[in-house]
């Protein structure tokens, strides 16, 4: 018994993984069957500049010229944004189906969730990094490390007009929330508590999103967490 219930456990965990990889390859499949509108997507990215302009967030512009004064900072974060996103979410989801099996449900829906109603307002509401904006906001990944994750010529890694909202802002707030409720040690909570925040500077720095498209990734997450919690309910009730 003890060999059955081992292999059922691998077959779980592998199933886990599996739906996961799914879901990614079906979004990235979705994105680049979306044709990006560069003129529109260019004036929702000053829309929502000139939305920050009027609440006085427009902190881009110096967030970036502070970080270029350090020029290995900057390439730094170049690296981070490109590879933090994928390879910290990953980990966390490992480590999290480890630790909780409900609270790794519960996490992956959520981003699940939220990943697909971010689709949705992509396709209604394109939207440039202020890279492409034409706001006087560099593009450091391709100045420093020369790669190009997204323009009007070149979009292999990455939609060019889903800044709104940002996917990396919100799937690192679900990490970092994940991350300080069921780590153990004090040092990891911490980490996880700052973890959305070095990533929201990252996209800041790196000229890929406004701090709007943050503040709407994490409210992307939220409704998502709400919903995979609203969903497990409603199942556990029709079950039980």
């Amino acid at each position: 018994m003890d060999r059955v219930r081992d292999v059922v456990a691998r077959r779980h965990g592998t199933a886990q993984v599996l739906i996961g990889v799914a879901a990614v390859q079906l979004y990235e499949l979705l994105r680049h069957l979306i044709r990006p509108d560069w003129p529109i997507a260019i004036q929702h990215a000053r829309d929502v500049f000139a939305l920050e302009q009027v609440a006085h967030l427009d902190i881009e512009g110096a967030v970036q010229r502070f970080a270029l004064h350090v020029p290995l900072v900057v390439a730094a974060l170049d690296l981070f944004y490109l590879t933090a996103h994928w390879v910290v979410t990953a980990a966390f989801l490992l480590w999290l189906y480890r630790r909780s099996r409900p609270a790794f449900l519960l996490f992956r829906d959520a981003m699940l969730l939220a990943t697909a109603f971010a689709l949705v307002v992509h396709v209604m509401f394109p939207a440039a990094p202020p890279r492409l904006a034409g706001l006087g906001i560099e593009d450091t990944v391709r100045t420093f490390l020369r790669f190009d994750v997204g323009s009007p010529t070149s979009a292999p890694f990455s939609d060019p007009v889903a800044a709104v909202p940002s996917l990396h802002a919100g799937w690192a707030a679900a990490v970092g929330i994940g991350v300080v409720l069921y780590a153990r040690s004090r040092l990891a909570r911490l980490a996880g508590a700052l973890y959305p925040l070095l990533v929201v500077v990252a996209t800041i720095a790196t000229g890929n999103h406004f701090l709007l498209d943050a503040v709407a990734g994490a409210l992307v997450m939220g409704f998502g967490l709400a919903a995979a919690r609203a969903l497990r309910r409603g199942s556990r009730s029709a079950t039980g």
